[in-house]
């Protein structure tokens, strides 16, 4: 982990060298003698990491050489970002508001001499570890795991592991005969078993069978965690039930009503409801308030470690999960990381050592597929020799003590880049779903992905680094896949219990995060060492909440908060100045958060910032001073029991003309509804990727500039302003996901599209023209979204020919006047999934869908209509999941 950490410091110090070398002048020969003397303490930090748990001076040095690494960073870092700012905006002005980061009589001495003692201290360490015998090894782009060395065939992996699972053909035929059948009062079903042995992975394939989403009409799934509390738990069940469109308004109603509903709800349809990982009697008494057991043919699925717990639910539908025997232990290995390779010869002596690896697993499904997905990185027969000797080390060791090693092994063996975005994931808490989008951004916020790199003639954005990063983790069976978008991104993720439980203890062990809940208060756990990671989340009527200190976390670099409705006195005027230091802040649903405190311009190293769903009414000009901004959201949010048409005029936060200076900003996410006073130029924003809720009437782009790095658009506006947004489109020429939650006459021509274009969503356009003619003509089109009033004219064609490469479409709440579509021979040929929901005036479901021999998926949300689509080659479910 410290040459992680050193190696990050190296890059980012040269970048600083770089980008920020008019800013460094005076220290700059300084800089790079630091920056030679980290390199040099590289070749030291492999051995001496292996070597931690030798003796505590090593553990000690190796502890006291990640702070040296930051604290050079932070130093330096610091100095050049004061410096550009006084530059930039005039001395006087800099001086007053930054007065929060350095004292005003910095000099460059001062920096100069912290500089030397940090090199004195490094050498220090340096000669300790030559004299203590720790190795040097000579640097490396990389081992045979280096992240970036592995060749294709190991990448492509990913796709085959959602069908590595064995072993479960008995036990699933066996829930789905329980759930399917409607007699008696048999309505909880459970599995049960120790942690690791696939309970969830069992319950998923129950869920997604095809008999059970052909026989109950709803869906919903939720996971429980070991602070369980019965209204979130409640609240995403009715969501998932009834509509997501519906979640601000049950978000507002009383724990009366929403029992109210709940039990309506299952009463009048068949509902399937899947309560993952129950850890106590206690929480299945509480939940079950909203579960009818007579009256009704819905069902409930638990799965929990605890036996008691699964028999006290209802021992009727008591399903005991067992290990896997030898054979299907050995089967599961195989499929993960022997059977897709081509060489015969190294796979038979691959099998060799597997078969004899697999017996320290236990038949643990979690043991087996994290050691496959390490196995699948190794190609030689050494490689597989070497973690062939650490594992059969763990032969004498107790079950549970084996499967923690299994996983320290596979840890270990993680590129260097990786570790630290791994252990980051432990910021989150227990079985929550993380968006991927978000957990990326806050890994190039901390710079864990440091620089763009060059694929195949391609420059691949940080974006993209970070997600091959994320399907590394996946790929090693570390991270867990939640919800995967249309076109196969991972779109949430989240860790398995264990393997989360190892990511923590690592996490600790190493000093690299903190988090603050109900449990550490209570016992007062005392921090040790510079905290710079710091996750909280305590509900808002804890009393705990006002006893966090922020006085002792002056070294935080993230710090978030996953707690909704926090106090509002835990931010003060003078909070942030207590953050000199932090890269990443997310503070998100903070509804009692009005007025964001000014100085929040303090925060100079702030690379991320999200306020999404706060209710702040103004963004103060102080955010100005934020130069180093990769991600901005701003989507702050309302009370949802006000009516949305009334908050057009009640609730327009102002946003200032400020992001001009942002110069870094990739990600601009703005509030669903603002004012202005300035237009907000966006002419300096070159790296801008992402830019979301844009009025187009209220921004300025030079006539010369073009957005060139854009790749997502989203426009909002309530009043029709056609040359404006098709001025923005032109000036987006590489866009490949548009969205128009926008009033316009007609659509733009065909070529005024970006040529790259995959992903598009009309929303409340109100189009009278037949789209189709129009969109059909966008040749990478792979995702076609037409919601809420987008068109209200009466006919639609899809034309021979049309939309090439189409995958999927969604028709949502065309309400009113779609009335008829006509499908040609030959449109679509590439449609696989298709979505029709709340069109009802639609008088047939063309017969032309007869032809897309592609299509795979039809969902349909009524059930009167059923006959209609026999004529369609794909399976048809009903109660569409439009989202």
């Amino acid at each position: 982990m410290a040459e992680s950490v050193v190696s990050g410091v190296v890059t980012r110090l040269g970048n600083l060298l770089v980008q920020e070398a008019i800013y460094l002048n005076g220290v700059s020969d300084k800089v790079h003698e630091l920056q030679t003397e980290l390199t040099r303490m590289q070749c030291f930090l492999k051995d001496a990491d292996a070597r931690q748990n030798e003796s505590a001076f090593v553990k000690n040095s190796v502890a006291e050489m990640k702070d040296l690494a930051y604290d050079a960073e932070d130093v330096i870092a610091t100095y050049a970002l004061t410096v550009a700012s006084r530059k930039g905006r005039g001395i006087q002005k800099v001086l007053k508001r930054c007065a929060c980061i350095l004292d005003e009589g910095i000099t460059v001495h001062q920096v100069g001499s912290k500089i030397d003692a940090i090199k004195t201290r490094i050498s220090n360490l340096k000669q300790s570890f030559q004299e203590y015998g720790i190795k040097i090894e000579t640097l490396q782009a990389g081992g045979p795991s280096s992240f970036n060395d592995m060749q294709p065939e190991q990448r492509e992996t990913y796709s085959h592991l959602p069908h590595a699972v064995v072993g479960f053909d008995n036990d699933l035929k066996e829930m789905v005969e329980f759930l399917l059948k409607e007699e008696g009062d048999k309505r909880v079903a459970s599995i049960c078993g120790m942690g690791g042995l696939g309970k969830t992975t069992l319950a998923k394939m129950v869920y997604n069978d095809t008999k059970v989403k052909q026989h109950f009409d709803c869906f919903a799934w939720v996971y429980i965690s070991q602070q369980c509390q019965k209204r979130p738990v409640w609240e995403d069940i009715l969501i998932s039930l009834v509509s997501n469109y519906k979640r601000d308004q049950i978000k507002d109603w009383s724990n009366r009503k929403l029992v109210e509903e709940l039990l309506k709800v299952q009463q009048d349809q068949k509902c399937l409801v899947v309560l993952d990982d129950i850890w106590k009697i206690e929480d299945w008494n509480i939940l079950c308030e909203v579960f009818p057991m007579k009256d009704t043919k819905s069902k409930i699925l638990l799965t929990s470690r605890i036996r008691d717990v699964a028999l006290h639910a209802d021992p009727r539908g008591f399903h005991k999960l067992e290990c896997l025997n030898p054979e299907k232990s050995w089967e599961l290995l195989e499929k993960l990381a022997i059977s897709w390779r081509t060489d015969s010869e190294t796979k038979t002596y691959m099998k060799k050592l597997g078969k004899e690896m697999i017996e320290n697993c236990g038949g643990l499904p979690l043991a087996i597929t994290v050691l496959g997905g390490l196995l699948a990185t190794k190609q030689t027969q050494k490689e597989w020799e070497d973690v062939h000797k650490h594992v059969k080390s763990y032969l004498h060791e107790e079950q549970n003590l084996r499967v923690n090693k299994v996983l320290a092994l596979s840890y270990n063996d993680l590129p260097s880049p990786l570790k630290p975005c791994f252990l980051y994931l432990g910021l989150f808490p227990e079985d929550f779903e993380i968006p991927t989008k978000e957990l990326i951004r806050m890994w190039m916020g901390e710079g864990f992905i440091s620089q763009i790199q060059q694929r195949g003639g391609r420059e691949d954005t940080m974006d993209d680094v970070g997600d091959r990063y994320l399907r590394e983790l996946v790929q090693r069976c570390m991270v867990l896949v939640g919800k995967e978008g249309s076109l196969g991104r991972i779109k949430t993720c989240r860790m398995h219990d264990l393997m989360r439980d190892f990511c923590l203890s690592k996490a600790q062990e190493e000093n690299f995060l903190h988090f603050t809940n109900t449990l550490s208060m209570k016992q007062r756990e005392t921090q040790t060492g510079k905290v710079r990671r710091l996750a909280i989340y305590l509900e808002s009527s804890d009393n705990y909440i006002k006893g966090i200190k922020f006085d002792e976390y002056p070294y935080l670099r993230s710090l978030l908060y996953l707690t909704h409705s926090l106090d509002k006195s835990l931010f003060k005027e003078s909070c942030f100045k207590k953050f000199k230091l932090v890269r990443v802040l997310h503070l998100e649903y903070f509804n009692h958060l009005r007025n964001l405190p000014k100085d929040i311009g303090c925060l100079i190293h702030l690379r991320y910032l999200s306020l999404k769903g706060s209710n702040i009414n103004e963004v103060p000009s102080s955010i100005g001073n934020l130069r180093c901004l990769e991600t901005l959201d701003l989507r702050i949010s309302f009370h949802s029991s006000y009516d949305c048409n009334l908050l057009d005029y009640l609730y327009k936060p102002r946003v200032p003309n400020l992001f001009k200076y942002m110069k870094q900003l990739k990600h601009l996410y703005l509030p669903g509804n603002y004012k202005v006073c300035d237009k907000l130029e966006l002419g300096n924003l070159s790296y801008l990727q992402t830019l979301v809720n844009v009025q187009p009437k209220t921004i300025k782009i030079p006539t010369w500039f073009k957005l060139n790095r854009l790749r997502v658009l989203i426009l909002r506006n309530k009043k029709r302003a056609q040359d404006a947004m098709q001025m923005l489109i032109s000036r987006c020429p590489l866009v490949e996901k548009l969205n128009l939650n926008y009033l316009i006459k007609k659509l733009p021509e065909a070529h005024q599209f970006s040529p790259n274009l995959a992903k598009l969503t009309l929303y409340d356009t109100c189009l009278e023209e037949d789209p189709m003619p129009t969109l059909e003509k966008l040749s990478n089109l792979k995702i076609l979204r037409l919601l809420v009033y987008s068109f209200i004219g009466k006919d639609m064609v899809c034309s021979k020919g049309g939309f090439p490469l189409l995958q999927h479409l969604l028709l949502d709440s065309l309400y009113d006047c779609f009335e008829e579509w006509r499908v040609a021979e030959g449109a679509m040929p590439s449609l696989c999934r298709l979505i029709i929901s709340r069109c009802y005036c639609l008088n047939t479901i063309p017969d032309g869908l007869r032809y897309v021999t592609t299509l795979q998926e039809l969902k349909i949300d009524d059930k009167d209509r059923l006959h209609e689509v026999k004529h369609v080659p794909s399976p048809v479910f009903e109660n569409c999941d439009t989202e």
